[in-house]
Formats: C-alpha cells, sequence, structure tokens
C-alpha cells in the first residue's frame, strides 16, 4: 500500500506580525497605545488588528532567515527531533507565567519585560501574552466551511513562537550576566501540553512561575473587565462579553454542561467549576515532570508578586522598583458566595495534596 501525506504550512498572522516589527515595519502595532496588561480592560472589546503583510517582508536578510529555521524547528518537531531544537535555542532561557485569569499573569508578565529593558506596551500582545502559540487540547474544529486540524497547526505556532522569540529577545535585550537571554511569556495554555513542553525544551531551561487566586475575587475581577456583574449574578451564556468569559463557557461545556444548565448558574459557581477545572488540570498536566524548583507557586498578593519581580530584576542589576499591584477588597459584597469558594479551594488543596503537591494558602484579596 502506498500512503502519502501532504503537510501544507501557513505562517500564522501573529509570526508574521512579530517578524515585521523585527524589520522594523508596521510600527503603529507597537506604538505604544494598546496595553494588553491593562488590568481593568479586556482585549475582546479592544482588539488590535493584525497588520496586513505584502511579499517584501520576507525578502530581508533577517525573514528569510526566520522562515529557514521556522521550517528546520517545525520538522524537527514532528519528526521528535527535540535534541535539535535545543541546540537551536542554545542559550534561551524562558520564563513562563503560568495561571488562571485574573490572578496576576499579565501583571508579571509586564514586570519581566521591564526587567530585561523593554516598555510592555511596545512588545505585541502576541510575543508576550496568552492568545500566541494556540496550543489546544482538542484536534479538531472547523474553520470557515472545512475541517481543520488543531495538533498539526498547534505544533507549527509553537515552532513559530520558539523561533521568533528567540530572534526578538536577542536583538532586543542584552545578555543576562549569567549568559542568557531571558524570555518573559505570559502561557496558560502550556497546561494543555505540560510534559510535552518540558521534555522538548528539556531541565534548567526555563523558569515556570505559577500565579494562583481564591476563586472569589477572581470571579469578581473577570465580571467587572468583562463590563460588570450581571444584575441577576447569573453566567451570561449570550454573546461572550470578554475573552475569558469566553474560555470560561468553553470549559463548562467541556465538562458536559448543557447550555441550560450553565444559563442557571450564578456567576461563582461557573467560575469555580473552571477554576478548578484548570488547576486540577494543571497538577496533572506533567508541569511538574523533572525539577519541582522549576516551578514557584505563587499565591496572588501585591508582596509575593513584587517579591518575584524584584528576585528577576537583582539578577539583571536592576533596581527599578515594581509597580503597583491592583488588589481589592470586595468579596465582602458577597457574603453569601465565602462558603462555596472556600469549599473550591479545600477541595484544590486536598486533590494537589493527594498527588504530593501544595497547594498553597489563598487569600480573599
Amino acid at each position: 500500500m502506498d500512503f502519502n501525506i501532504s503537510l501544507k504550512f501557513e505562517p500564522s498572522q501573529w509570526f508574521l506580525g512579530i517578524l515585521a516589527e523585527l524589520n522594523e515595519r508596521y510600527a503603529d502595532w507597537t506604538d505604544g497605545s494598546y496595553d494588553w496588561a491593562n488590568q481593568t480592560t479586556d482585549f475582546l472589546h479592544n482588539p488590535v488588528p493584525v497588520p496586513k503583510f505584502d511579499e517584501a517582508i520576507f525578502r530581508t536578510p533577517l525573514s528569510q532567515r526566520a522562515i529557514n529555521d521556522l521550517l528546520h524547528v517545525a520538522i524537527a518537531m514532528l519528526a521528535g527531533d527535540y535534541p535539535m531544537v535545543r541546540r537551536y535555542l542554545g542559550e534561551t532561557h524562558f520564563a513562563f507565567v503560568i495561571g488562571y485569569p485574573r490572578s496576576g499573569g499579565s501583571y508579571l508578565t509586564k514586570e519581566l519585560l521591564r526587567t530585561v529593558g523593554l516598555d510592555h506596551t511596545r512588545v505585541s500582545e502576541a510575543l508576550a501574552h496568552d492568545g500566541f502559540p494556540e496550543m489546544r487540547d482538542i484536534w479538531y474544529d472547523w474553520k470557515g466551511d472545512r475541517p481543520y486540524f488543531h495538533l498539526q497547526d498547534s505544533i507549527f505556532q509553537a515552532a513559530e513562537f520558539l523561533v521568533i522569540s528567540s530572534l526578538y529577545y536577542r536583538r532586543k535585550t542584552t545578555r543576562h550576566p549569567h549568559g542568557h537571554w531571558l524570555v518573559p511569556k505570559k502561557m496558560h495554555k502550556l497546561t494543555n501540553w505540560g510534559g510535552s513542553f518540558k521534555m522538548l525544551l528539556g531541565q534548567g531551561k526555563a523558569d515556570y512561575l505559577v500565579t494562583i487566586r481564591n476563586p472569589l475575587p477572581a470571579a469578581i475581577s473577570i465580571a467587572e473587565k468583562s463590563g460588570g456583574m450581571p444584575e441577576d449574578r447569573r453566567f451570561p451564556t449570550g454573546k461572550a462579553r470578554s475573552a475569558i468569559e469566553h474560555w470560561v463557557l468553553t470549559d463548562l461545556m467541556m465538562l458536559g454542561h448543557s447550555m441550560a444548565e450553565i444559563a442557571a448558574m450564578d456567576y461563582l459557581d461557573a467560575i469555580c467549576r473552571s477554576w478548578s477545572n484548570f488547576h486540577a488540570r494543571m497538577a496533572t498536566s506533567g508541569l511538574f515532570l523533572g525539577a519541582r524548583d522549576e516551578i514557584r507557586i505563587i499565591a496572588y498578593g501585591e508582596q509575593a508578586l513584587q517579591e518575584v519581580v524584584r528576585g528577576f530584576r537583582a539578577g539583571h542589576m536592576n533596581k527599578t522598583p515594581p509597580e503597583e499591584v491592583l488588589t481589592h477588597e470586595k468579596a465582602q459584597d458577597y457574603p453569601g458566595w465565602h462558603d462555596r469558594a472556600a469549599a473550591s479551594v479545600e477541595s484544590m488543596a486536598r486533590l494537589w495534596g493527594s498527588l504530593g503537591l501544595a497547594f498553597p494558602e489563598l487569600s480573599l484579596a
């Protein structure tokens, strides 16, 4: 039997946008006007269109190198040649920020970028935030009017990220005193591929910074960033008000809840189930594979988050103080939700404990 497979690879718009930035074109994409780390505005309400490109962008020496590197890394990943990927990355060291929405991840990513001397508003959301690469746990979907294979696309996008981030930070930042280039990246989707990514990169190639927040203040913050707590305090099932609410809705559907069941949930119950799903999957994703000292668990709070920033800045000889963390004390406005939020935290602590993992104590901030 003769069986042939053809793979068609099209660089993603995110990869091309960052490549254009490196070629000093389409500067308006990162002109400082878009603050993806803003703690009060959801980017679904303020989309920044990806620039349109012409063929000229592929003709520069930098673009030729990036495309060539990308094809080699992508083929190596598809072929299982992880040593080649590790050799390519060389002295690149990642700082992956992983956490449920509204748990301090954007703040920490922004501050790590400032640590290496970058203004976060001039670093594209695609490069720094958690939309790219799109690493889904679902293989299939529909794109337009045709079936779409997410696994193949995810592998190519992971290769795109490894290549373009390595090139970007080597050009835009200085080498760490210990000899590596630090690449900060908010990457909650890493929980889908935790073990695989750690096996690909190898030990000592990344810090994994896990931010965890009590689901009650997280729920309040999600609602406020999405336009406000619904008057009936039910989770909205119509058109998504924010990217985060869309993600929560997807989580609930993946857990087998019908739309009617979701429409009957109050806001906290919806967030608690999504929050519990995320942290349970994190514990069993392979993220803790190997040396556990690569994983740093950070309970949400100004002091804890700023301590992480100060540690990285000390290593970079950067004495700039961390910016303020926005916290709130609005949990007192929802007294009927306290016990249910506490039950979710206690249940997750027991689950992690049964696996030999320590879940942190969480405040209502």
